[in-house]
């Protein structure tokens, strides 16, 4: 039986135009990055992986019916929905679907963060060969994002949006390809990752990369899908009981 290459997608806030970081000025970071990385045909072997592609659905519902509402307020975000309804999509979801259904990936739509460690843990027969994440963290992985009402800036989402480091627990090495016979790494991309991925080597004894500092989704169309280092960021492998291993340090730097 083929491995699961398990790609999860958090989702972006709504618009926020006052946000003073301009988070998510784009709905579509984390779920193009991965798409473009797959048109090459080099994103996993199908003779040994299949892609179980799960995205965090709330955020994308409530993205395509703020951006929707947007025509005067953000009207390049209405365009958005405009380009989706162009290409015969209902929204934003109906579009995931569909990219996942041309590449032969299984699409998977989680409703809260429980969701995920659900998921691993109901495989069957299969070993997880690596996890792939996309989204907004700081060292808990973020399947959202809000605003605080008072001032814009980006916080936290509900609790039931986030993936901490403690619920690590919740899944067992033994549901993963082990580190000695791995032959790619878990790969977390996303800003602050990097004391997430450093847990999740050491209870699952496999190889995981993660970020200190942001990371940056901007040229993502321009670079086949590759996120690149923000000022100060830094991207290190980790292995259990192991000091971390550092791979890419240049600002702008595209990360694999």
């Amino acid at each position: 039986m083929k491995n699961a290459f398990i790609i999860l997608s958090g989702g972006p806030s709504t618009y926020d135009p006052k946000d003073p970081e301009l988070h998510d000025q784009s709905w579509d970071n984390f779920v193009t990055a991965p798409l473009l990385r797959s048109n090459g045909g080099t994103l996993h072997d199908p003779k040994t992986e299949d892609v179980h592609w799960l995205i965090f659905e709330p955020a994308y519902k409530d993205r395509w019916t703020s951006d929707l509402a947007s025509q005067t307020s953000a009207p390049t975000q209405y365009g958005h929905t405009l380009k989706i309804k162009n290409r015969h999509k209902l929204n934003y979801l109906d579009h995931l679907r569909s990219g996942a259904k041309d590449r032969g990936w299984k699409y998977v739509g989680l409703s809260t963060a429980q969701g995920f460690w659900d998921y691993i843990n109901k495989l069957k027969g299969t070993k997880v060969s690596r996890v792939w994440f996309y989204g907004h963290a700081r060292d808990d992985l973020w399947l959202s994002l809000n605003h605080r009402a008072s001032d814009h800036v980006a916080v936290s989402p509900d609790s039931d949006a986030i993936l901490s480091c403690e619920d690590i627990k919740k899944i067992a090495a033994f549901s993963f390809v082990p580190q000695k016979a791995a032959t790619h790494p878990h790969k977390f991309f996303g800003c602050n990752t990097k004391a997430f991925a450093e847990k999740w080597a050491n209870a699952l004894s496999v190889f995981a990369e993660g970020a200190s500092e942001k990371v940056d989704f901007r040229k993502i169309h321009a670079n086949g899908g590759m996120v690149t280092l923000s000022a100060g960021a830094l991207w290190y492998q980790h292995v259990k009981a192991s000091a971390p291993r550092l791979l890419h340090s240049k600002t702008g730097e595209q990360v694999d």
